[in-house]
């Protein structure tokens, strides 16, 4: 039987993942497990007259940090109203949302993701691409996805 202890739930501020992040705070209620929030974002690529030029990790720009700063307030507001366990873990990471959500589920400890998803179909999914089913087809434990409820004005949007 598959014991759940801590759940990943990653979010991109959207109506989609404060479901997923409502539902986590239940599951984990029921469960006694803790949560860790994860939100990631990609650092900035430059265009000049070589072309385009991608921050390299670790490459400290001006302005990064207060971009990360301003991030992290972000999602403790998101997070601010939601019923999570003690002992929940904020975090903000650099890279490519499927990769380091994956990573992240890959630590010892991680038994859930719990995320939102925006069910982009077509056209939409072909440019934007799918970030829950890339890490649906590769997480190492169960993925719940949560779309917004119907008629969210938000999720329309998004």
């Amino acid at each position: 039987m598959l014991t759940i202890r801590q759940i990943l739930v990653p979010i991109d501020f959207s109506a989609p993942s404060r479901a997923a992040l409502e539902h986590a705070a239940g599951l984990a209620e029921r469960l006694d497990a803790t949560v860790v929030v994860l939100h990631t974002w990609e650092q900035p690529s430059y265009f000049g007259p070589e072309g385009v030029l991608i921050a390299a990790p670790g490459v400290v720009h001006p302005g990064l940090d207060e971009v990360r700063r301003s991030v992290e307030r972000e999602l403790a507001q998101f997070v601010a109203g939601a019923a999570l366990p003690a002992g929940t873990d904020l975090r903000v990471v650099s890279g490519r949302p499927a990769e380091a959500i994956l990573e992240a589920a890959a630590e010892p400890g991680i038994d859930m993701i719990v995320m939102g998803t925006h069910g982009r179909s077509g056209l939409a999914r072909m440019i934007v691409g799918s970030v829950a089913e890339a890490v649906i087809r590769h997480a190492p434990c169960p993925v719940l996805t949560l779309r917004a409820p119907q008629g969210d004005a938000e999720a329309d949007e998004t």
